[in-house]
């Protein structure tokens, strides 16, 4: 072999070396840029993951918060239901107990009775002849009107048996019909009031 031809041989070895040298680093910058996006695609994954996650725990959270308020404004609004229940009847049976007629005066005991229970019908029941003289003795007709009133105890529920307490001022002709001072025009009174299974119905009234 001449020396011209070992310089050749030398230089084809050489570019072959280079060739398989420049194939060697292909090669590994393909696997490393595979595993980058093995990577990538694993870290998108674990994101699209975590954010799913995350939807669905802001989804339930919201759904949560939704039937709670629900629920709470549906019970506020059962509440404040009983309770102008409540204040309605107590308006009413104090109109009723503050106004009567002396033509009427039975009329007037059997609406006192209808609107009573436990105690304050018991008490009407024992006094019921001496009430019904006092109102035909009357020169005239009595009336009474409530002013303002408001609840001292709100009711726990509507339920039967349940108890509330209201105050209430009521402008009145004849304030002793329900204990008050006769030179008054204005009572003030405590009401026991009991829900009885046809409504609320006064269980006491005092003088307060």
């Amino acid at each position: 072999m001449t020396p011209k031809d070992t310089t050749q041989s030398v230089r084809v070895s050489r570019a072959a070396d280079r060739v398989v040298a420049a194939t060697r680093t292909a090669r590994l910058a393909r696997i490393a840029a595979a595993d980058d996006l093995r990577a990538r695609a694993r870290r998108r994954s674990r994101m699209f993951r975590y954010g799913m996650i995350l939807a669905v725990l802001v989804a339930v959270a919201l759904a949560i918060t939704t039937i709670v308020y629900a629920t709470l404004d549906h019970r506020a609004d059962g509440r404040a239901a009983t309770d102008d229940a409540v204040l309605t009847a107590a308006g009413s049976a104090t109109t009723t107990m503050l106004s009567a007629d002396p033509a009427h005066a039975e009329t007037y005991v059997n609406a006192v009775l209808a609107l009573s229970s436990g105690p304050q019908r018991d008490r009407v029941e024992r006094s019921a002849r001496a009430l019904a003289a006092a109102v035909a003795a009357q020169p005239v007709a009595s009336t009474g009107r409530v002013i303002s009133s408001g609840l001292v105890t709100d009711p726990d529920s509507d339920d039967t048996g349940t108890r509330a307490e209201v105050l209430l001022v009521a402008q009145a002709s004849d304030p002793q019909l329900v204990g008050g001072d006769p030179d008054a025009d204005r009572v003030t009174l405590r009401l026991s009031m009991i829900r009885g299974a046809d409504g609320w119905l006064v269980d006491s009234a005092v003088v307060a």
